[in-house]
């Protein structure tokens, strides 16, 4: 039985109440016994500081990917007017999420939810057919409406409609045996209808020790100087406190003098004051009456085991929970004699009339006057605590589920996905048209938006859930990509399909490519029957009836896949970046992927692809089957032969290789590179050639074909020579490398790519390489590759080139067993088949619980780029800063300042504070100045070790030479365990890999503002009609190169240029920042500029700041050197939309594509950057124009929202990833 359980009672304000104690207890109770019943919780979307908490406590319960979220538009509360219309759309949103759950059974926690909060609860408004249980607590307003509706008709109408709602019960689970027969006497129901159930406590309610401090701290806080008399709960009427209160007041005065009554639980300013104005009238002091306000659940164990009294004088009760929790701890108890209190208490002697003042006073004083009264109620009071039992309540509870859901041979749940899709349109169909007709409504176009976006998460939710299931043995897998040509994929896909049928799998093959479906070619089905019979099977293997779909196509179309498993298969790329709308459609799309290798898995979780990944592999065992053809006429070459075998793109390396080959050998020596290649607009393979034949004249011998060769001769070409060059810049994977390898040739290659899962260096020679920005006909930004080092390429070709062919022979031999024991074409199906049998039978999307050690709330770069992009992440985010002098915390969730920045902190708060915090997941910013780095070391290794994920992002990684002792070195063996490094330039890079970091180092963009510039087209100015306005922005530091942008001001005017200087530079926080601002405020003087020149340096908001950019001709950024690695500056200047010039420095590299680069740093060359840049905007200069559209896609590319949302994406590929591998050591 598949039962769903709504938690909205563990969200709201109840949630501080016994009723959100009830719901978290009972659920997690439910779980717990829950045998082969599928339990599913579903909270809501419009509590979103309560998900995390309520996740954390089913942790080790229930598999996170049975906790769903449901969103619906508020707000919805029905104690506000204005609210009607959204309410009732969300009723029908919400029962229409929990039906496409496909339940056998809908529990309701708490039904009379939603007057004061958002909470959403119906019956039978959309779904008229799933069984509701409901909880009965009690019908307190309904049998006393006098006390609690007469006064408030709003709330009586509220009322009576929960009550309409509770009637379409199936079934109603009493939490005691007065509120049953309390239920079923007022509904008329049948016995079997209503079931008690009872409810118990949590196990930590129990008698303990508490050390006198820790009663001092508590006493303390409440105000406590006596012994205290306690109650706990609520603050309404029937609660009766006003008559406890007057009870207190009658005590003898040697009682009431020596003890005090505390009031323990979340109440309203008015309520307390009200209350204190009935002890004042009382005759009471104000410290006879205490109030706590909310506890934890520590501080009411505690004050139960503290109290001398525990009175519970509530008149009307469902249960009573507070009596029980506090019995449970040894507290002696007395009660009210009506309702439920008497069962729940179990002693007559303990109870009283709750309605006589006197009666209250009177038990009250004989329990404090009576030692062994006391006793008599402790003992007691434990052992009728142990009478009650979550673990019985939740066996009572599948009882009654049982009686209702009577087991089934088969579930809608097993029905075909063909019919799950059809179920789930229809009920979207009736959701949208039961809105268009509620009664009287008035959508605002707003609320319709928010309507469909709540539609579209919901639908996101729930289809994991839909699909999860087993698959059969036997397959039925439809693959869909071309396979009938020489293309690479074509290869990749009917080797796929060749090897599934081999494992006894039902397969199709189905033509199509990523920009639309085709006709597989006649003539090679003709030749190709194995493969034409299983072409034939694409018209009666609908993807709707398959059991999966997974493709290989360029581009890679995935949007419009329909199966209820879609996976692309063996999937390759080949530089760092990716583009992010395929992101996007992949994580919208796609079930899964498999990948053609490491490197490729790597890339796609750095981008944020964060659908569940496998490493495939790709098959090579093809090519055993290819017969050389020997006899073929092949090319005259010397004695030895090196062979390239590519398209001759820019990232096969060609253009190195030649150059490399020019350094290793001279035309005299007995070697000849072929080179084996086909025309194409990217192949410049004769122009690279010529270069090189024209810059030396003892070029050695090269020999270039270009005619298509099939697989027999190509074959017999490898077999011709004697070592394969392939200096890629990238690879996904690099067949003609494994090519070479089965036929007994040396490899050369770039140790970077997707060649090195079988290019080791135990099978091949690896060249070294630098990392270098990809130029690919992609465009991406933030993307490299491998730039092969010519120097030590040409080494080891001169190196295998002199090696005894046995020596060559036997590494090539390595390689080829390598191969064959792991990259059969049976070997990736497998891989394929076992990683497609995980994924439909898992729904698990991982949730990661994300702490952020960072400085925060500070004038500190680093603090503003955390703010901003957790400020974007889609989920709450636990701040672990920096302690620090006049700090700002607004705008985040949770902030505890925990660490100390500079030398000295051991870290040992911070490690305390993530424990605390419960969170799963680290992204720590990373800069020098931060941390002692032995104790950071110790902090990373600390927790990749209790299984963290860690991620670093390193905002430099140049050793400070003011700091010698600070050597990133002394990291590198933490930083290798770290999950993900992080940073923002390619230069980063190459200094982490000079440290023997690469595996797990990623380009990670700094992000700029997502705001939108006002429309100002630059307009030169005619001479007298206005001065171009030039401006800076930064903090006003020595290394920012402001005075020398005023001297090129200067200089600029002296020349008779019209333009003025903005300088938006903040001072900061330190002597050399206002000692710069004044000396610049000398020379402005001194260079007669004051009128041209005007100074922001307040600190400004981000609005403010971009709004004194955005009307400026051109930002510039005149920095000197500094060890930084990027500046978040100059991310304002290009947020503003308008042009930006930097001095030509490392700092701006991974903005170069943005802006336009001045010549020098000096004052001379500034102005002569700006001059050129001014005059050529002037001009309206075509190059320019280009800049400013590169510019606008880097800001698209680059906006917090977007990179937020693939660090999000990565830290959840990243938990999967570590999901696999504990996975595959199990």
């Amino acid at each position: 039985m598949r039962i769903v359980i709504d938690m909205q009672g563990a969200q709201t304000e109840s949630r501080f109440r016994g009723i959100g104690r009830y719901t978290l207890s009972f659920a997690q109770a439910i779980v717990r016994n829950r045998g082969d019943h599928d339990i599913i919780l579903a909270l809501s979307g419009l509590f979103p500081d309560t998900i995390e908490p309520v996740r954390a406590a089913f942790d080790d319960l229930l598999p996170q990917e049975n906790i769903r979220v449901w969103q619906a538009p508020g707000p919805v509360r029905e104690g506000v007017a204005g609210n009607e219309c959204r309410r009732e759309t969300a009723e029908l949103i919400r029962e229409a999420f929990l039906a496409s759950l496909q339940p056998d059974l809908v529990h309701l926690c708490s039904l009379f939810e939603g007057y004061c909060d958002d909470a959403i609860t119906s019956i039978g408004r959309f779904d008229l057919t799933t069984p509701v249980s409901v909880i009965l607590y009690d019908l307190i307003p309904l049998l006393n409406p006098d006390h609690y509706l007469k006064p408030n008709p709003q709330y009586a109408q509220y009322y009576q409609r929960k009550i309409e709602h509770f009637r379409k019960a199936a079934i109603y689970l009493a939490i005691s045996e007065f509120s049953r027969q309390e239920g079923q006497a007022h509904f008329k129901g049948s016995e079997s209808q209503f079931v008690n159930v009872l409810t118990a406590i949590e196990p930590h309610f129990q008698p303990l020790e508490i050390d006198k401090e820790a009663a001092i701290q508590l006493r303390c806080k409440f105000g406590l100087t006596r012994q205290f008399i306690l109650y706990t709960g609520g603050a309404d009427e029937r609660k009766n406190l006003p008559r406890l209160i007057r009870a207190f007041s009658c005590l003898p005065e040697s009682l009431r003098g020596s003890h005090q009554l505390l009031l323990a639980g979340k109440m309203s300013e008015g309520t307390i004051a009200g209350f204190r104005r009935q002890a004042k009238a009382a005759g009471l002091e104000p410290t006879d009456l205490c109030f706590t306000g909310y506890v934890t659940d520590q501080e009411l164990v505690q004050l139960y085991n503290l109290c001398q009294l525990f009175v519970f004088p509530s008149w009307h009760e469902g249960f009573g929970l507070p009596a029980l929790e506090a019995m449970a701890c040894g507290a002696p108890v007395i009660g009210a004699n009506t309702t439920s209190l008497p069962e729940v208490i179990g002693l007559a002697d303990a109870l009283f009339d709750p309605l006589n003042v006197a009666a209250i006073a009177s038990k009250m004083a004989h329990a404090l006057e009576d030692a062994s009264f006391r006793n008599v109620l402790r003992e007691h009071g434990l052992r009728q605590a142990q009478r009650f039992s979550w673990d019985a309540t939740a066996r009572r509870a599948f009882a009654a589920f049982e009686q209702i859901v009577p087991e089934r041979d088969a579930s809608p749940r097993n029905n075909s996905w063909r019919s799950v899709r059809d179920r789930l349109e229809r009920r979207y169909a009736e959701l949208i048209d039961g809105v268009a007709g509620i009664q009287g409504a008035r959508h605002s176009e707003s609320d319709l938006i928010r309507f469909a976006a709540c539609m579209a998460k919901n639908e996101c939710e729930v289809d994991p859930i839909l699909r999860a299931g087993v698959l059969p043995e036997r397959l039925r897998w439809r693959i869909e990509g071309p396979f009938d040509s020489s293309y690479s994929l074509a290869l990749l896909n009917r080797e796929m399909a060749r090897a599934l049928t081999g494992l006894g799998h039902e397969v199709a093959l189905f033509s199509t490519e990523g920009l639309g479906d085709f006709a597989a070619n006649e003539q090679f089905l003709a030749q190709n029957p194995d493969l034409a019979d299983l072409h034939a099977r694409d018209d009666v293997m609908h993807p709707l009836d398959a059991d999966v779909v997974s493709r290989n196509l360029y581009p890679p179309r995935v949007h419009d896949m329909q199966c209820r498993l879609n996976l692309l298969h063996a999937f390759g790329w080949e530089e760092s970046g990716f583009p992010g709308d395929w992101v996007e459609s992949f994580n919208d799309a796609l079930q899964g992927m498999t990948l053609m290798s490491e490197q490729v898995r790597k890339i796609m979780c750095d981008s944020g692809v964060s659908v569940p990944l496998a490493v495939s592999g790709v098959g090579v065992d093809h090519w055993e089957r290819i017969a050389s053809d020997g006899g073929a006429e092949l090319p005259a070459c010397r004695g030895f032969r090196f062979l390239h075998v590519s398209s001759c793109f820019p990232r096969k390396g060609a253009d190195v290789m030649l150059a490399a080959y020019g350094r290793a050998f001279r035309a005299e020596d007995d070697v000849t590179l072929v080179i084996k290649t086909f025309p194409n607009p990217h192949n410049e393979i004769h122009v690279w050639l010529a270069k090189a034949r024209l810059g030396d004249a003892g070029f050695p011998h090269v020999v270039v074909l270009e005619e298509e060769y099939p697989d027999a001769k190509l074959k017999a070409l490898y077999e011709h020579c004697h070592a394969l060059v392939a200096p890629s810049r990238g690879e996904g994977f690099g067949l003609p490398l494994a090519e070479a390898m089965l036929s007994g040739l040396a490899v050369i290659t770039t140790g970077w790519g997707g060649q090195v899962d079988f290019c080791t260096p135990e099978t091949a020679w690896l060249a070294d390489y630098r990392f270098e920005p990809a130029r690919t006909h992609f465009g991406l930004f933030d993307s490299v590759w491998a730039e092969p080092d010519e120097g030590h390429l040409a080494s080891l070709m001169r190196e295998v080139h002199g090696l005894p062919e046995a020596a060559r022979a036997e590494r090539a031999a390595a390689g080829r067993r390598l191969l064959l024991e792991g990259f059969r074409w049976s070997d990736v199906a497998r891989r394929n088949i076992e990683a497609a049998r995980r994924w439909a039978g898992a729904s698990e999307r991982p949730e990661p619980r994300v702490g952020c050690v960072t400085t925060w709330g500070t004038r500190c770069g680093i603090a503003s780029y955390s703010a901003h992009l957790i400020g974007n992440l889609p989920r709450a985010v636990t701040i672990l800063a920096a302690r620090a002098e006049g700090t700002v915390d607004e705008g985040a969730t949770v902030v505890r300042r925990c660490w100390t920045a500079g030398d000295g902190d051991s870290l040992q708060d911070l490690r305390q504070a993530v424990a605390e915090a419960g969170v799963d997941t680290l992204v720590i910013q990373f800069n020098y100045g931060f941390f002692e780095l032995d104790a950071f070391a110790a902090f990373l290794i600390d927790h990749v070790e209790t299984g963290h994920i860690v991620v670093v992002m390193m905002h430099a990684t140049t050793d400070p030479a003011t700091q010698p002792q600070k050597k990133l070195a002394s990291l590198v063996p933490a930083l290798a365990r770290c999950q993900r490094i992080l940073v923002h330039a390619p230069a980063d890079l190459n200094r982490l890999k000079a440290l023997g970091l690469v595996e797990n180092v990623a380009l990670f963009p700094h992000g700029i503002l997502d705001w939108a510039p006002p429309s100002c087209a630059t307009q030169a100015p005619d001479g007298t009609d206005r001065d171009w306005l030039i401006a800076s922005y930064g903090f006003f530091l020595p290394h920012k190169g402001l005075p020398q942008l005023v001297e090129a001001l200067g200089q600029l005017r002296t020349l008779g240029m019209p333009v003025r200087l903005r300088m938006v530079n903040a001072e900061y926080p330190v002597p050399q920042s206002k000692q710069a601002i004044e000396q610049v405020r000398v020379r402005i003087a001194a260079l007669g500029l004051g009128d041209l020149i005007s100074l922001h340096t307040d600190y400004l908001t981000d609005d403010d700041s971009l709004r004194l950019l955005s009307d400026a001709d051109l930002i510039v950024f005149p920095y000197h050197e500094t060890a930084e690695s990027s500046s978040a500056a100059v991310r304002y200047g290009i947020a503003s939309g308008r042009p930006v010039a930097v001095t030509p420095l490392p700092i701006f590299a991974d903005v170069e594509q943005a802006v336009h680069q001045l010549p020098g740093t000096s004052p001379q060359a500034i102005a002569e950057g700006i001059a050129s840049i001014l005059s050529r905007l002037r001009d309206s200069d075509p190059i320019l124009s280009e800049k400013a559209q590169t510019a606008q896609r880097w800001r698209d590319d680059h906006r917090y929202s977007r990179v937020a949302r693939r660090l999000d994406a990565m830290l959840v590929a990243l938990h999967l990833e570590a999901q696999c591998a504990t996975a595959g050591a199990s």
